[in-house]
């Protein structure tokens, strides 16, 4: 079963982590799931801010947690460019602010995902 992730959860909130240890379970190779779709829109793409806090290995916050995972994986996360921008995350060059992994996306690949996933789940 094929599931896409839709994250709007701030970097800051419960959700947000919640969010990471469900597209960790789904990403696992033995299970019969699939993370098809990794999305972050809202106030969740400040987790893939570059520039986020980092904190040490006790008190790693939320976006250092998003950014280490998808850095030693190979999943695609797709962050709303629209949302990134209103936010300051993106500026015009992204290169130097989103966070190793992480890409831009529009609604339309969101989209996409809907069109081509068996289930969605929402966080935030």
């Amino acid at each position: 079963m094929r599931f896409s992730l839709l994250v709007n959860a701030a970097a800051d909130s419960a959700a947000a982590l919640t969010a990471l240890y469900t597209a960790q379970a789904l990403h696992n190779p033995s299970s019969d799931h699939q993370l098809y779709c990794l999305f972050l829109y809202r106030d969740a793409v400040h987790l893939a801010n570059r520039h986020a806090w980092t904190g040490d290995a006790e008190q790693a916050s939320a976006a250092q947690q998003w950014q280490q995972w998808i850095a030693s994986q190979s999943v695609e996360a797709m962050v709303c460019v629209g949302a990134a921008q209103r936010r300051g995350v993106v500026d015009s060059n992204a290169a130097t602010t989103l966070a190793e992994g992480f890409s831009l996306a529009g609604l339309g690949q969101w989209a996409d995902a809907l069109i081509n996933s068996d289930r969605v789940i929402q966080f935030g």
